[in-house]
């Protein structure tokens, strides 16, 4: 192998590994009773299994040992020998750290590591296995049947086969795979297809790729089939090669899901057709529809065609004629459900035998006479009732068509529409047509029209001045190919547009575009985008749809891991654009230009005809650069939002690290609580996902210690003995908050107070006076605890500054919430994206320094009669309350330079800078203008530097210095201080 596929091996090692360990361990950390118990275990064994194989494959051969007996002991588990108790899950996690360690040690040396002997001892013994009185394993059998001349590539196809087992059959937990899981698979299938073409497995090469398209279609019951086939497949192979393929492996999974479904189906049809008034609701008939449509392929990969034609048969019913009262119209609608109930209870009692029986024959044939016959009745009533039924607007909007084609619709035409609908083999599209000014699209476009399609209506649109003609059309192509034909009538594509109407789809799970639509001639007026729920399509060929179940992109093939330092890039690319769209904006609002003209005009006189256009001609300029600014500016926020995509992920990874934390915890005090998440799917930027661990990690070890009470104390205070912490997150808009909330003690504020007074952070009597937040915020002063004593979690002082801090260089910020006796909630808001900040740009002396906008409260001037001298430091009336005023120069350590107090005529520009309910104003020099800024990586120099939070560039190439705002309110404070004890 060259050196770059191996590299290319082991970084796709090391990412199948990471997602394994992060499954892992929320699977062994979920509370007994969070999902149901047998998809938790066949899950947890299905990831073990998955980890020993791909250590097998990369030689990590201490690696596939531990996992190989964590598989044994959920093995146990799963055959009910051994429950899944806490002393059980313990020793797996121990054997979970293990792996996340050597896999790391793997990924780092490139080679094997060493599994700990006293891990692997435990294991053991609760996988009833002693290594010592373990069998040698007999040699492999001869292979009767040369498969492909070369054994070597052969032999490695066949344990590529083999570890791909497990992970080919989480595609059976299709309900509960995300994107990730979906493409795990699919890589997976998509090796062993290729690995099947190289060895010239051409039929196995077929199934694998009708898997894939199973998969990409979300199609449980093809993906069903398909494994089935790979399992016959691989069973074929093992037995020619004298090989395990992992045959056995996927018959035990594929025989647990079958029986699964066929048990836990056959309860719920049951329990619905004991009551046939509730089929009268759509969503219950529609449900029972999909599980008979599941459960009848099952029983047609165990072979029992029957039983599975019986219950196709039943799931028809239930499309056709259930969503109504079958029993108004047919009287016989009871006793048909009450011998389908008779017939399906005979039915699992065949099933479960060994080996299965089929339903009797005569048996079946006959109940299927009268479903079919009933169907037919409910039907042609029903059909009849909808005919005479005028169309309505929601009828309309259900097909993917304006509401307002209503007008349009003569009743010839509405019999047409019902008659496209009514026609499985019938497609609704529309065409917008302008046929004004090419004689030839117009004369093509009306053949086409009279020999290829099936015209309903038409109805004009006027657009900028000009007509354009939109049409209702049905036919039996698909869009692709109509998109063709009207492209050879208008090979420009400005003058003919097709769009699919397709139905309304609740889920959002509606068509992608086909093809980008393509700007039109000159010579053709502009058209909107044409809004609806269905693809839209110019004439211009469309790219070859890939084959699959529906037209629909791939569940897959839209997804690509791109190396991280990848999007890192694009997003610096960013930072030009935002820059530019900054300047484009300050130099479309410059008017010196204008002014000079004005100033130019009053000195010569307003009757210069030319100097009069020239100033008419720089307005317009003007305006013209103004709309510009503005197009821009939309542009990139959509470039940026697009951006950010990139760059978020779940913030569920980060939620899923402290359920074991928790657990660990509150163990190791005696206390019992329960961990909830809310709020998992919300996203956030992938680079704060690992600088948040620490805070909340930090808020979580200070709820269970601090806040949550022993069982016994919450029991005396009326609560529940188990205590309850959970961590959510809410996004509002552009903003991320985290909440951490406990219903434990509360913080004692008069505590917090007689500790503050007692550190000297505040005098006693100037306490009495504070606020309870204003008394709250000590809990963030450096060194601040209320701990008496020192544990492994509490009394260290390192406190929520810490906490603080590092949430405020992710250009976010903290609030508590609580109540004694309640308990506390911490909100952390946090950005989006800690790469894009919104700052005032402000200048002081040369140097453009930028202050994060959340910080600032707002800007004012002053004269230099405003400013007095209270207790030796300089402060001004705002709003009838003292302002402390520094210069940000000082606060900042630059060379002082200029008066100060400020003397003489003119304004001082202030920003009143804000932290908590605390205030202090900052004399500057310039103030420059508000905007986005992307955060660049400051030299370690600078970061040392106190009151730099990062750096930035302008567009001409200038260093714009990000001040942390809660570091320049430090130091702003330090310099008023210094300022108070200089002499007069």
């Amino acid at each position: 192998m060259t050196s770059e596929l191996i590299e290319t091996l082991w970084r796709q090692f090391g990412v199948e590994a990471g997602e394994h360990c992060d499954l892992l361990e929320k699977l062994l950390s979920a509370a007994p009773g969070d999902g149901p118990e047998a998809e938790r275990i066949a899950a947890l064994f299905r990831s073990f299994h998955s980890l020993k194989g791909a250590a097998r494959a990369m030689d990590l051969f201490a690696m596939e040992a531990v996992a190989h007996r964590a598989e044994t002991i959920l093995g146990r588990v799963r055959s009910g020998a051994l429950a899944l108790t806490e002393e059980v899950a313990a020793p797996l996690l121990d054997a979970l750290d293990a792996l996340r360690g050597l896999a790391e040690a793997g990924m780092r040396d490139r080679r094997d590591g060493q599994a700990p002997a006293d891990l692997l001892a435990r294991l053991d013994a609760l996988g009833g296995e002693s290594p010592a009185a373990k069998p040698a394993a007999a040699p492999p059998p001869p292979s009767p049947v040369r498969l492909h001349e070369n054994e070597r590539m052969l032999g490695l196809f066949v344990g590529l086969l083999h570890d791909g087992m497990a992970t080919l059959t989480r595609a059976l937990d299709l309900d509960t795979l995300d994107e990730e899981g979906v493409r795990s698979v699919d890589d997976t299938a998509d090796r062993l297809e290729l690995a099947c073409e190289r060895l010239n497995l051409l039929p196995f090469a077929d199934t694998l790729r009708r898997f894939r398209e199973a998969l990409a279609a979300r199609d449980a019951d093809a993906i069903l089939r398909e494994l089935q086939s790979v399992a016959t497949a691989s069973a074929r192979i093992g037995r020619l090669t004298g090989k395990d393929a992992g045959a056995a492996i996927l018959a035990t999974l594929l025989a647990d899901h079958n029986a699964q479904i066929l048990a836990q189906g056959g309860a719920r049809v049951d329990a619905v057709l004991a009551d046939p008034a509730a089929l009268a609701e759509a969503s219950v008939a529609a449900e029972l529809a999909g599980l008979l449509d599941r459960m009848a392929a099952t029983l047609d990969i165990v072979r029992l065609p029957r039983g599975s034609a019986l219950l196709r048969v039943l799931a028809d019913v239930m499309r056709r004629a259930a969503p109504t009262d079958p029993a108004a119209i047919h009287a016989g609608w009871p006793v048909l459900l009450a011998d389908a109930r008779t017939l399906l209870a005979d039915l699992a009692a065949r099933a479960a035998r060994d080996p299965a029986e089929d339903l009797d024959a005569d048996g079946v044939a006959a109940l299927e006479g009268r479903l079919r016959a009933f169907v037919d009745s409910v039907s042609a009533e029903r059909e009849a009732g909808e005919a005479r039924r005028p169309l309505t607007a929601d009828d309309l909007s259900a097909l993917g068509l304006d509401p307002g084609l209503l007008r349009f619709l003569s009743p010839d035409s509405t019999a047409d529409l019902r008659a496209a609908i009514a026609d499985p083999e019938m497609r609704l599209y529309e065409v917008t047509a302008f046929l004004e000014t090419s004689p030839e699209v117009a004369s093509g476009f009306v053949q086409w029209m009279g020999s290829k399609v099936r015209a309903i209506t038409n109805w004009p649109e006027f657009i900028d001045g000009k007509t354009w003609l939109r049409v209702l059309i049905a036919s039996p192509q698909e869009l692709p190919a109509l998109a063709d034909a009207l492209a050879g009538i208008d090979p420009g594509g400005g003058f003919l547009r097709i769009r699919a109407c397709a139905p309304s789809d609740p889920a959002g799970d509606g068509a992608e575009p086909l093809a980008p639509d393509m700007p039109a001639p000159a010579d053709a007026p502009s058209l909107p985008a044409v809004q609806s729920a269905g693809p839209s399509v110019t004439t211009a060929a469309p790219p070859p749809a890939a084959p699959s179940a529906r037209p629909a992109a791939t569940a897959t093939g839209g997804v690509l891991r791109v190396p991280g330092e990848v999007i890192d890039r694009f997003m610096a690319r960013i930072d030009g654009m935002v820059l530019l769209s900054g300047d484009l904006n300050a130099t479309a609002n410059d008017l010196r230009l204008e002014s000079a003209l004005a100033a130019l005009t009053e000195r010569l006189g307003a009757g210069d005809p030319d100097l009069r256009a020239l100033r008419e001609a720089v307005e317009h300029h003007r305006r013209d650069l103004l709309d510009l600014d503005t197009q821009l500016s939309r542009s990139v926020d959509r470039l940026r939002e697009a951006a950010l995509d990139l760059r978020v992920v779940p913030i569920e990874s980060l939620f899923n690290q402290f359920p074991r934390v928790v657990r660990e915890l509150a163990r190791g005090q005696g206390k019992s609580v329960r961990f909830a998440t809310e709020g998992g799917e919300v996203r956030i930027d992938k680079s704060m996902v690992e600088m948040l661990y620490d805070p909340l990690m930090h808020m979580v070890r200070n709820a269970i210690d601090h806040g949550i009470e022993p069982a016994s104390d919450r029991e005396s205070a009326g609560k529940p003995a188990q205590a309850t912490l959970s961590l959510r997150a809410i996004q509002r808009n552009s903003r991320v908050v985290v909440e951490i909330v406990d219903d434990g003690r509360g913080i004692a504020t008069e505590a917090v107070r007689a500790k503050a007074v007692r550190q000297g952070l505040i005098g006693e009597e100037d306490s009495l006076h504070l606020s309870p937040d204003a008394v709250r915020e000590f809990i963030f002063a450096p060194g601040f605890s209320t701990a008496d004593t020192v544990t492994e979690t509490s009394g260290r002082g390192v406190g929520m500054d810490v906490v603080r801090n590092a949430i405020t260089r992710l250009g976010g910020s903290i609030a508590i919430r609580t109540r004694e006796g309640a308990g506390t909630a911490f909100a952390i808001d946090l950005p989006l994206s800690a790469a894009i900040l919104r700052t005032l740009l402000v200048q002081v002396d040369d140097q453009v320094l930028a202050i994060p906008d959340r910080f600032v409260e707002e800007v004012c001037g002053f004269t230099a009669d405003d400013f007095h001298r209270v207790s030796g430091c300089w402060t001004v009336m705002r709003r009838k309350r003292v302002l402390p005023v520094v210069r940000l120069a000082d606060a900042l350590g630059f060379p002082a330079e200029g008066e100060w107090p400020p003397s003489g005529p003119g304004q001082r520009l202030v920003v009143v800078l804000r932290q908590g309910g605390r205030r202090i104003g900052l004399e500057i020099d310039k103030l420059l203008r508000r905007g986005d800024l992307f955060v660049r990586e400051s030299h370690p120099g600078l970061a040392d530097v106190p009151g730099v939070g990062g750096v930035s560039l302008l567009n001409d190439g200038r260093i714009v210095i990000i001040l942390d705002g809660d570091e320049l309110y430090r130091l702003a404070a330090l310099a008023q201080r210094r300022e108070a004890d200089a002499p007069a």
